[in-house]
């Protein structure tokens, strides 16, 4: 007869040849207006938790000077945007070098794409489109495209296991976004009825629902850029894990007052 020890070490033999993958999602850096703190624990998280995949979910560049808004032209600056944006791409898969890559469109990306159908003449320059000024074949970057207009039906999306990854959902399926942590998600979870992972609204929380003899999860993933300090924007980034292609395990990484604190251990920007 077995020894419970032995019992144990079996099952977990059992689980370990399992599809197992570690995701972690984060998105709304909104370069140059990024927090360079919350955006240096990233990376010193991403060193220890090593991911099998890792999202990128949007709104890595602000486009400020091509908004829609009135603007302050002494914010006009593109160029250090996409250098900062391409720095970033660079370290992350620096860091993960054996991991997928994903990125998908944000609203803020396509201010670039509405701002060249407004200007047809340069519309059909390959050197404007996203994936070229930010390098996404160097980087082994797989990316998800939304239309010009992101807030119509194709607003891209990035279907991992059970869970669909989005970086905002207001128009797409009849979900409605809120200003309070979690309902955006929850909104959007009971619309689609899946798994949902999704940016924009810059909060982070997990709303769960069981149904059918299935969990549901609802997660916002929170921002890296610099607070608004009226605002009830929340900065981190959320992983979970992937096992047999369900989702489990997912967590908020909450970054605040320039420390993450896991584990017994303190990640300082």
């Amino acid at each position: 007869m077995k020894k419970l020890e032995e019992l144990i070490n079996c099952e977990v033999e059992k689980l370990a040849r399992k599809s197992y993958k570690k995701v972690l999602v984060y998105g709304d850096v909104h370069f140059p207006y990024h927090d360079e703190k919350a955006v240096n624990i990233l990376y010193k998280y991403m060193r220890d938790y090593k991911p099998n995949v890792v999202v990128i979910n949007g709104d890595l560049v602000d486009f400020y000077s091509i908004s829609d808004y009135n603007k302050n032209i002494d914010e006009f600056r593109i160029q250090e945007e996409l250098d900062l944006a391409n720095e970033h791409l660079e370290k992350v898969r620096k860091l993960n070098p054996t991991a997928k890559i994903y990125f998908l469109d944000g609203n803020h990306e396509r201010r670039l794409q509405k701002y060249l159908y407004k200007h047809p003449e340069l519309h059909d320059l390959e050197v404007l489109r996203i994936d070229k000024l930010l390098n996404f074949r160097e980087h082994k970057i797989k990316y998800i495209s939304a239309d010009y207009d992101y807030w119509s039906k194709t607003s891209g999306y990035l279907e991992l296991g059970d869970v669909v990854i989005m970086h905002g959902d207001s128009r797409l399926n009849g979900a409605s976004t809120s200003k309070y942590a979690g309902y955006s998600a929850k909104n959007t979870m009971m619309t689609i009825q899946k798994s949902v992972v999704m940016g924009h609204v810059h909060r982070m929380a997990i709303v769960t629902h069981y149904q059918y003899n299935k969990m549901l999860y609802g997660i916002e993933h929170g921002c890296l850029s610099i607070k608004v300090p009226q605002a009830n924007w929340q900065q981190g980034f959320v992983t979970f894990e992937l096992y047999d292609n369900r989702l489990v395990n997912p967590r908020l990484h909450y970054v605040f007052d320039g420390k993450l604190i896991e584990d017994g251990k303190v990640y300082k920007g």
